[in-house]
C-alpha cells in the first residue's frame, strides 16, 4: 500500500507539472490548450492527430511485459482521467497526453530532458524525479505533432539507475504497440 500511494504521489507530481502548462496565459500569443494547429516540433513524427484518442493507457503495458516491475496479482492498475488518461501501477504509468504543446516542450526540451535515440521510429526523450525517497525515471514518445505517450517507472528503493533501466525496457514494449 506504501508503495502505490508513493506511486501515486510521483505520478501526481508529474501530471502537476504538466498541469502547469497545460493552458497559455491569458493573452499571451502561444496556442491555447486543444489548439491543434501549433506546429509541428521540428524533431517530431511531422504527422498530426491524435491515433490513440479513446485507447486505454492500460493496454500500452501490462506489470507481465517487463517482469521486473511488481508482479502483485491482487492490484488492479488504477485507470484515471483526471487531465489526461493514465493507468498507474504499483511502480509504473502511462499517461497519453494530446493537445498540449506548452507541456511537450518541458517534456522534451525542459532542463531536466535528456534527447533518446528513437524508439521503434518514435521521436523520444526520458528524465529523472525524486519525489522523497523515491527515485523514478520517466520516458517521453512522440506519436503525432500533437500526440505523445509518457511511460514512468519509480523505484522505491531510491535506485535511480534502476527506474531508468526499467523505464526503458517498459518504454520499449509501450513504443511496439503505438501507430507507427
Amino acid at each position: 500500500m506504501r508503495r502505490a500511494m508513493v506511486a501515486a504521489a510521483v505520478l501526481a507530481c508529474a501530471l502537476g507539472l504538466s498541469a502547469c502548462n497545460d493552458k497559455s496565459p491569458q493573452g499571451s500569443a502561444g496556442p491555447a490548450t486543444g489548439d491543434s494547429s501549433a506546429a509541428a516540433p521540428a524533431s517530431g513524427s511531422g504527422k498530426t492527430g491524435t491515433p490513440l484518442a479513446g485507447t486505454d493507457p492500460c493496454t500500452l503495458l501490462k506489470p507481465a511485459d517487463v517482469p521486473e516491475l511488481d508482479q502483485d496479482p491482487t492490484v488492479t492498475p488504477e485507470r484515471r482521467t483526471d487531465l489526461h488518461p493514465v493507468c498507474a501501477g504499483n511502480d509504473y504509468s502511462v499517461t497519453i497526453i494530446d493537445n498540449d504543446q506548452e507541456g511537450h516542450e518541458m517534456d522534451f526540451e525542459g532542463s531536466l530532458a535528456k534527447p533518446l535515440p528513437d524508439i521503434a521510429g518514435h521521436h523520444a526523450a526520458t528524465s529523472p524525479m525524486e519525489v522523497g525517497t523515491a527515485k523514478s525515471c520517466m520516458v517521453f514518445m512522440d506519436v503525432t505533432a500533437d500526440e505523445y505517450v509518457r511511460v514512468g517507472v519509480t523505484s522505491h528503493e531510491g535506485d535511480q539507475a534502476k527506474a531508468c533501466d526499467l523505464v526503458m525496457k517498459a518504454a520499449t514494449v509501450v513504443a511496439g504497440r503505438l501507430p507507427a
